[in-house]
Order: structure tokens, then C-alpha cells, then sequence
């Protein structure tokens, strides 16, 4: 595709005095933010607060976490040619959440996860319906405050209905020469994930 100066045409944003270019007979959307930031500053990997509702140990000890990646497979339409037409409106799918935390001495926040994992289907015995109003309590909404450098609140991130798919092993060793902590990982599951501004 070739394009000539005198094909493109200067388009003016209502937002802003920022001026774009645009081209005749295609789409193009505009920038939701203004051109230049309000800041300059990054996002720290550290400023962080995680709230996983049902789970306050989990909560209490948890050192990372991991944002999951959101993805859209488009639409395949196969033809004679060795690509098929590729067409917006696909699937979205979610990696889990991926939580770690420090393991407590007595072991109540990685039980908290294992109870919750064994509840939701039959671990040890085929007694158990799981149909209707029951599945609701399978779930917990958990959150990621994000702060920024001045530790003040400005974004939230809301994961709807998560539930636990792996719980990671735990490692014992007396080859270890300091007493280092044991760090579990908790895969969770959601329905989707949303962003809010809090401006703290």
C-alpha cells in the first residue's frame, strides 16, 4: 500500500490542541490521553497492595504477584491462499493471577488455599452436589491497590470471581545453611478484571 502526501488529510481531536494525521477512507481513532503525560514518573514494581477477600493470612504474607496478560484470538475465515482471513470479534482468554506468598509456621495461610481448592469438588468422597446457589461460595473477588511514589492509592485493579486452580508444592531441605522463609504459589481463575481510578 502506497501513500502520497496528498492523501493524507490533517484531522484535529476535539480533546486537546494536538493536531493528527489521518488518512481518507480508513479508521483512525484517536488518543485517549494527551500527547504529553501529566508525569513523568514510572511505575514501581513495589508499590503494591494485594486483597485476596477471602483469604486474610494469604493477604497478610504476600510478597508478589503477577498481573496476567490479556489476549483476543480473532475470527479465522479459511481461503485458497496459505493465510486465512483474520477478522476482529474472537475469544478472550486470561492467564491465571499468580500469587506468592510467605508460608506461616503453622501453616494456616496455605491451608486457607488448600481447604478452598479441596471445597470446591470431590476430594475425598463423591457426596458432594455441586450445582445452584452452592457454587457462589466457590468464589472470592480479590484486588491489586496499586500506589504511587509517595505510597498514595491510584489505581485499582478488581479480579470478579476468582477461585484457586494449583497450589504450589512445598520444599523442605536441610542442605539449606540459614533459615530462609518457604514461598508458595496460588494460581487463581477469574471471570474478568477492571480498572478503577482512586486518586488517593
Amino acid at each position: 500500500m502506497e501513500f502520497s502526501s496528498t492523501s493524507i488529510t490533517k484531522q484535529k481531536t476535539i480533546k486537546g490542541n494536538a493536531t493528527y494525521l489521518g488518512v481518507d477512507g480508513m479508521t483512525a481513532d484517536f488518543p485517549a490521553n494527551p500527547t504529553v503525560p501529566e508525569t513523568n514518573n514510572f511505575l514501581g514494581g513495589n508499590f503494591f497492595q494485594f486483597q485476596l477477600f477471602r483469604t486474610s493470612l494469604v493477604t497478610y504474607f504476600c510478597q508478589a504477584i503477577t498481573i496476567p496478560s490479556t489476549n483476543l484470538s480473532p475470527v479465522e475465515m479459511p481461503n485458497t491462499f496459505g493465510r486465512p482471513n483474520q477478522f476482529v470479534g474472537g475469544r478472550y482468554t486470561h492467564e491465571p493471577l499468580a500469587v506468592q506468598f510467605i508460608v506461616d509456621e503453622d501453616l494456616k495461610n496455605y491451608k486457607e488455599i488448600f481447604n478452598w481448592i479441596t471445597s470446591i469438588g470431590n476430594y475425598e468422597g463423591d457426596s458432594k452436589i455441586i450445582d445452584g446457589i452452592q457454587t457462589r461460595q466457590f468464589f472470592s473477588d480479590a484486588a491489586v491497590l496499586i500506589t504511587n511514589s509517595s505510597y498514595r492509592p491510584k489505581q485499582k485493579i478488581i479480579f470478579k470471581n476468582t477461585y484457586p486452580i494449583s497450589l504450589s508444592q512445598i520444599n523442605f531441605s536441610s542442605l539449606l545453611n540459614d533459615s530462609e522463609p518457604v514461598v508458595a504459589t496460588v494460581q487463581l481463575n477469574f471471570e474478568t478484571l477492571a480498572f478503577e481510578d482512586t486518586d488517593g
